[in-house]
């Protein structure tokens, strides 16, 4: 998004006001999912100003909360190297259930998702998945889904779309993607994700729920069960 000037291009001084306009702008994001993530981004930094809140994009990379976590669809777990830097080899692991003739979908998706989670559990002995990981990952593969996607209602994104935003960090403006006309909202992602733990047939942790509340939630960096926030470590 900083890529495109729908955010400041340093990454820095991000306020609630400058993060709604920028997402809706650039990617019809509804202002109740910004308002969750953008609360979880003042948290995230520890020199806050009560009377002027803001953070810096790269202060999201917090291990674990508030967007940073293992089995990522693009990135290494922390165990094994950078978790910042974007890795083919993982993401090829993702696109192998794409065919290059298809979209991706919520079937696809959610197969490609739950992979990385498998295989991760399988060889990170740091691996952590909790109530609010499990939440996060599904909320965030509906967002890629949405936004590459034609509608919020489409259920499926081109592949080189989502390449190109994945691989690259661009809007895919030159391969014809324009944003979706309805804004992206916690509802519906939350309705999509309810549609990806079903493709994937992954469990659901005992006493959670996905929905819109939960969602919420985990993008304002608290946990789905108790409310409180996920990261103890962080200044509140």
């Amino acid at each position: 998004m900083a890529n495109h000037g729908f955010l400041p291009h340093n990454g820095k001084g991000m306020t609630l006001p400058i993060l709604t306009k920028g997402l809706a702008d650039g990617l019809s994001i509804g202002p109740d999912f910004t308002a969750a993530i953008g609360g979880a981004g003042l948290l995230s930094n520890p020199n806050q100003n009560p009377l002027s809140p803001y953070f810096d994009l790269d202060q999201l990379d917090l291990h674990n909360f508030p967007i940073e976590h293992d089995a990522s669809l693009s990135r290494l777990d922390a165990t094994f190297g950078s978790d910042q830097v974007f890795n083919q080899d993982i993401w090829n692991s993702v696109l192998a259930y794409v065919p290059a003739d298809q979209d991706f979908t919520i079937e696809n998706a959610a197969k490609a998702r739950y992979s990385r989670v498998s295989t991760e559990r399988g060889r990170d002995p740091n691996f952590t998945y909790l109530p609010q990981h499990f939440i996060f990952s599904y909320g965030e593969t509906a967002l890629y889904l949405s936004t590459m996607g034609s509608s919020v209602v489409a259920q499926s994104a081109p592949r080189e779309y989502v390449r190109m935003f994945f691989e690259q960090e661009k809007l895919p403006y030159e391969q014809g993607w324009t944003p979706p006309e309805a804004p992206i909202t916690l509802a519906s992602l939350a309705a999509m994700a309810v549609e990806l733990n079903a493709a994937a047939g992954e469990e659901i942790p005992e006493g959670l729920t996905i929905t819109e509340s939960t969602l919420k939630a985990v993008f304002s960096g608290l946990d789905p069960l108790t409310g409180l926030l996920a990261n103890t470590s962080l200044p509140h």
